[in-house]
């Protein structure tokens, strides 16, 4: 079921009003980046109520959460700049091609991540990294989440790290997922993927795709697809550095007001920009329910 305008304007007008309740500002306690996103891009909020199954009070306070996580995780400051260089550029995890939705792979080499080598906070923020890259390139479609488990073992398990991004897609990155394709898994890790399935809901489960070189075609094209997976794709992973555009707006820029449904008072909240790539604010700036 989708959103209609209505529910997407109530969505915002109820943020600001909270906003304004319980912080007398609307542009002081969040990232001037997503109160511009809150004010501006109706998709960003759809995904909120989607991922929610339309429930306007868990839409809301997954909206408001996420805002916080952002602030709290200082994710508009995470950039190549910022995480870990050695990480960035070792390829344990990067964007590419698309699977047969035409929705960007990010894709986990299973066989360079071994569990307790590397500092956890700083494999977090590489991760939000990646997750806030992929958003920008794809202004906000979902992505496929692609573990390349070959040649890999119980010490590249890691039940930590795999937690933790499954909760950035139930948490802060709401309706983002359309897959969780997990590729030549090992027999000895059955167990703990059972477990695994144990932290998701029940329709996130439903997106879980086991895959091996002989149906990956079921979801990913041979030419969209590397060549270590059965596919046609040569690609060697090397770091390539984002380009970001940089808006000449800024949030205190320009206002303008909006009214509630009900008739309440107005609220100022940012102007109508188009959705950005601009959805972050410098060059700094960067579904499972």
């Amino acid at each position: 079921m989708e959103p209609n305008a209505y529910e997407i304007h109530e969505l915002r007008c109820k943020f600001f009003e909270k906003l304004e309740n319980e912080h007398g500002s609307t542009k002081a306690y969040f990232h001037p980046a997503d109160l511009m996103r809150v004010s501006n891009s109706d998709h960003w909020l759809k995904r909120f109520l989607v991922h929610n199954d339309m429930e306007m009070k868990d839409a809301l306070n997954i909206l408001w959460e996420t805002c916080e996580w952002r602030k709290e995780n200082k994710v508009h400051e995470i950039n190549e700049n910022t995480v870990n260089r050695e990480y960035l550029e070792e390829g344990s995890i990067f964007v590419r091609n698309r699977d047969k939705d035409g929705k960007s792979l990010l894709v986990l080499k299973g066989k360079k991540h071994v569990k307790g080598q590397k500092d956890f906070e700083e494999l977090k923020r590489l991760v939000i990294y990646w997750f806030e890259r992929a958003e920008r390139k794809d202004k906000g479609e979902q992505i496929t989440l692609f573990f390349d488990m070959a040649e890999t073992g119980l010490n590249n398990l890691d039940m930590e790290y795999t937690k933790y991004l499954i909760n950035l897609f139930k948490l802060y990155y709401p309706d983002f997922l359309n897959y969780i394709l997990i590729f030549e898994m090992p027999w000895i890790l059955n167990t703990a993927f059972k477990i695994i399935k144990g932290w998701l809901p029940t329709k996130a489960v439903q997106k879980i795709k086991f895959v091996t070189k002989s149906n990956l075609k079921d979801y990913v094209d041979a030419d969209q697809a590397l060549i270590s997976w059965g596919g046609l794709d040569d690609y060697t992973y090397k770091f390539v550095p984002e380009i970001l555009e940089t808006p000449t707006v800024r949030l205190d820029d320009y206002k303008k007001k909006v009214h509630f449904a009900d008739g309440s008072p107005l609220v100022e909240v940012a102007p109508s920009f188009s959705d950005i790539d601009s959805e972050n604010p410098s060059p700094s700036a960067s579904k499972l329910r």
